[in-house]
């Protein structure tokens, strides 16, 4: 009997480009499940025995490089971690998060090598009481609020929630501390308590939830029902959006626009924007904007020699030197050059099919007489990532804030991987691309112009450090 339906993780959408990927044996589940505990709805987690030392780790055959930089020497020490962890978790009957846990520093490495690599869990829920996805996601509900995470410190950055506010400093949530629940996740510099409790043996379903919290050097405690799942997501959305985050500081000359995301939906509305927005800036006087990609993990690259045309004053301008892929049963439909030789091969792609220049058009620049400030986290990657490296490259901006994940331009055009173990650990997202693009980057990490690193106790006022610290910069060049 199939009754099993499978909801992905919250975040899968960083993945530029989806594929099925491979699921688990169905059968083998099915008589591995388990009711997740504490749970007020009806998931399952499901369990692996695996009562011996780790002597492989799973590779990818779709990734450019992966499986040629896991030399001998990096597995057999990637190895005496994982078995150190299993050792000291003291169990052979492994559920989701205890897989997750023990293959941390592997799981780590691969994040290290490309930003866009995550492996995540399917959630399997019970189709015998929920009939489809969409009558399980009516019964969800959110806590509220988004969250900045710093080293091992949780703070508040978006609440739509009136019981949470931001700058509160999360301690813990139904009795897991903040440190615990950060093992168990990746080392996103934003957030979410949905993603952290997933993650964490799948507790992010509750019929309330209990938080600690320190504000105003105070420990309270707060329970609540949360709220509708789809009504949250709307409302942080809006709140994070482009339109909710334009503004002038008139004491710094500077006008701020926010760009959380890039699609093709709305690539051409936020170049319409920009192109009015700066317009009325300079009107008000203002020489400097402020354009913050914090948030923005990429998307669509549709019309992205519009928005470069925007603030580069040239016809033409370099972009790729070169470019590779890995040959597989994902990519090899997509070019006519492939043989069934080249397969499981990275091979270098013909000039025709390589972006080496982008062409930009004079009649769209505005940029002159004004200084662009690109805010920037390690949360910003892909398309992003490219653009805030071509405006520091051409010297049409300066980047602002901390450094990028060690190789977010290198990589992209993601597929879904494979299931890992016969587990619900799976790879989400998997680049298939090798890109090599002109920049200033040192070692692959993008540098910041001006260097504005995360310290948690800036943020627990609620305010925001990064931008405050520049605007203060701004103001002492305009007195100078």
């Amino acid at each position: 009997m199939k009754w099993l339906l499978w909801l992905l993780p919250l975040w899968i959408h960083i993945a530029q480009t989806q594929t099925p990927g491979e699921s688990p044996n169905i059968e083998s589940v099915e008589q591995r499940s388990v009711p997740v505990k504490n749970s007020a709805l009806a998931i399952l987690d499901v369990w692996t025995l695996h009562p011996d030392m780790w002597t492989e780790l799973p590779t990818s055959a779709i990734h450019p490089t992966v499986d040629s930089l896991l030399t001998p020497t990096i597995k057999e020490k990637l190895l005496q971690q994982i078995n150190a962890r299993h050792t000291q978790l003291g169990k052979d009957t492994l559920l989701t998060s205890d897989l997750f846990y023990i293959l941390r520093p592997y799981i780590d490495w691969l994040h290290e090598i490309d930003p866009h690599y995550r492996i995540a869990a399917r959630i399997p829920i019970d189709g015998r009481v929920y009939k489809t996805e969409r009558n399980f996601l009516k019964k969800r509900r959110r806590l509220g609020f988004n969250l900045l995470q710093v080293k091992d410190t949780l703070i508040v950055n978006t609440s739509v929630n009136p019981l949470f506010h931001k700058g509160d400093m999360i301690v813990s949530i139904n009795g897991v501390k903040s440190s615990d629940l950060l093992e168990f996740n990746y080392d996103d510099r934003y957030t979410t308590p949905e993603i952290l409790l997933q993650n964490y043996y799948f507790q992010h379903l509750r019929t309330d939830y209990t938080v600690q919290l320190i504000r105003g050097n105070k420990l309270q405690t707060i329970t609540t029902a949360g709220m509708k799942y789809q009504n949250v997501t709307t409302s942080l959305a809006i709140e994070e959006s482009m339109d909710r985050n334009i503004r002038i500081y008139e004491s710094a000359q500077s006008g701020y626009i926010a760009l959380p995301k890039f699609s093709r939906f709305f690539n051409p509305r936020i170049i319409k924007v920009l192109r009015s927005k700066i317009a009325e800036f300079k009107a008000k006087n203002c020489k400097n904007i402020i354009l913050d990609l914090r948030y923005n993990t990429g998307g669509s690259g549709y019309m992205f020699d519009k928005l470069l045309s925007l603030f580069i004053d040239r016809p033409t301008i370099p972009y790729l030197k070169s470019q590779k892929l890995r040959i597989s049963s994902e990519t090899r439909a997509d070019y006519d050059f492939v043989t069934e030789e080249m397969m499981g091969q990275t091979v270098r792609l013909p000039d025709r099919y390589t972006v080496k220049t982008i062409e930009l058009d004079p009649a769209w620049y505005i940029g002159d007489d004004m200084h662009i400030y690109i805010l920037i986290s390690r949360n910003t990657a892909s398309i992003a990532a490219s653009l805030c490296n071509i405006l520091q490259y051409n010297g049409s901006a300066s980047l602002v804030g901390e450094p990028l994940c060690r190789n977010a331009l290198r990589y992209g055009e993601t597929v879904t991987g494979k299931a890992w173990f016969s587990s619900l650990l799976y790879e989400a997202s998997v680049s298939t691309m090798e890109y090599d693009e002109h920049t200033r980057a040192v070692n692959g990490v993008l540098m910041p112009d001006i260097a504005i690193p995360y310290v948690a106790r800036d943020y627990l006022s609620g305010q925001d450090a990064m931008l405050d610290k520049l605007l203060e910069i701004i103001k002492c060049d305009i007195k100078s």
